[in-house]
């Protein structure tokens, strides 16, 4: 069983673990999350939000769209392998959203690529209710289209 729960300063360690490990982020990319969870860490009032389950092996990360109508976009989210397929990120998913609707979120957005390799993750998005909302060809290089998955709360 695990527990999902906000992240604190001192799950730095675990959150970049998950993200190193899941094979889905480049060495620069989690360079990338380590400074921005360090952002996060120092700023007591910086809107966004940390998640971690309590067994390490999943985490996420939300954030208010500038400039928005109480708009949040899912940033990040990862699962270790192991964890794949065992209903923890649908459970990080469902907690996200709990979390932004308790701050006045209506919309979330999530984007991923669309190699092969981000597939589970689509689907994922797409069982938990979100819906395929664009799609910008080569935004992550040529043949590597950004898709953006948006749902109602």
């Amino acid at each position: 069983m695990f527990h999902i729960r906000p992240a604190t300063p001192a799950d730095r360690a675990t959150t970049l673990s998950i993200a190193e490990t899941s094979g889905l982020f480049s060495p620069d990319e989690a360079d990338f999350f380590a400074e921005d969870f360090d952002d996060w860490a120092a700023n007591d009032d910086d809107p966004r939000r940390w998640f971690v389950a309590d067994n390490g092996t999943v985490a996420a990360q939300v954030a208010p769209e500038p400039m928005s109508d109480a708009v949040w976009n899912l940033l990040f989210i990862a699962t270790k392998p192991e964890a794949r397929r065992t209903g923890q990120a649908s459970a990080m998913i469902r907690a996200v959203e709990e979390a932004v609707r308790t701050r006045g979120g209506r919309l979330i957005l999530i984007d991923t690529a669309s190699v092969d390799d981000q597939a589970p993750a689509r689907a994922t998005y797409r069982a938990a209710g979100y819906d395929q909302e664009a799609v910008i060809r080569d935004y992550y290089g040529d043949g590597i289209d950004r898709v953006t998955f948006r749902k109602r709360l």
